[in-house]
């Protein structure tokens, strides 16, 4: 892989997979997931704070680059059993996460055809009665309004196919490269966790 010096100060280089790796250090097991959700570890929301961290540092590399997930213990509390559920809970969560991206991009180009249809039906609308009600007062108005509810409907779906459709396609690459990046766990050399009221870095 051509290493790039700019992420190679940021991301480290797992020398075994060469992979980007994005590193978080724990305390716990359960911190990886939200304290306030009891279901077990395969069906957990994960913590509020990881999520923005990880889709964070995901953006921060970029895609051509492939990435692991690098999970670093304290010395002597590794558990083989706990850490294959929570790669399996990670692989579930970023699959609901996919699911449910998928649905809203399926409902936003619904909506957005919907708009098209509805904005060139009121510019034909108003074509043909500016032509059959031309010089008619208040026929002028009407058909005004006819021109520029059209034109709104249209810009309506210009705005969801540039901007919310495109928002929305970002994240849902980022869920999938997190989804297919492998999972590995690893004991401290040094004391060092996660700190969740800092998203960004590693302490």
């Amino acid at each position: 892989m051509k290493q790039n010096q700019l992420f190679n100060e940021i991301y480290a280089i797992d020398a075994s997979t060469n992979l980007y790796m994005i590193e978080i250090a724990l305390d716990h097991y359960s911190d990886i997931f939200n304290e306030w959700d009891s279901a077990p570890f395969k069906r957990r929301d994960l913590d509020p704070d990881l999520q923005l961290y990880l889709e964070g540092s995901s953006n921060e590399i970029p895609l051509r680059y492939p990435i692991e997930l690098s999970f670093t213990i304290p010395k002597g509390s590794r558990d083989q059993q706990i850490e294959e559920e929570i790669r399996n809970s990670l692989k579930n969560y970023f699959v609901f996460k996919l699911y449910l991206l998928r649905r809203e991009l399926k409902q936003t180009n619904v909506q957005m055809l919907r708009f098209v249809v509805i904005g060139f039906f009121l510019l034909w609308v108003a074509t043909k009665f500016s032509e059959q009600f031309e010089g008619v007062p208040f026929a002028s108005i009407l058909s005004e309004g006819l021109f520029i509810g059209g034109w709104v409907f249209i810009w309506e779906a210009v705005s969801l196919f540039f901007f919310t459709n495109r928002e929305l396609y970002e994240h849902y690459q980022t869920y999938r490269r997190l989804h297919k990046a492998p999972v590995f766990f690893r004991e401290a050399e040094r004391a060092e966790r996660y700190r969740g009221d800092r998203p960004n870095h590693i302490v």
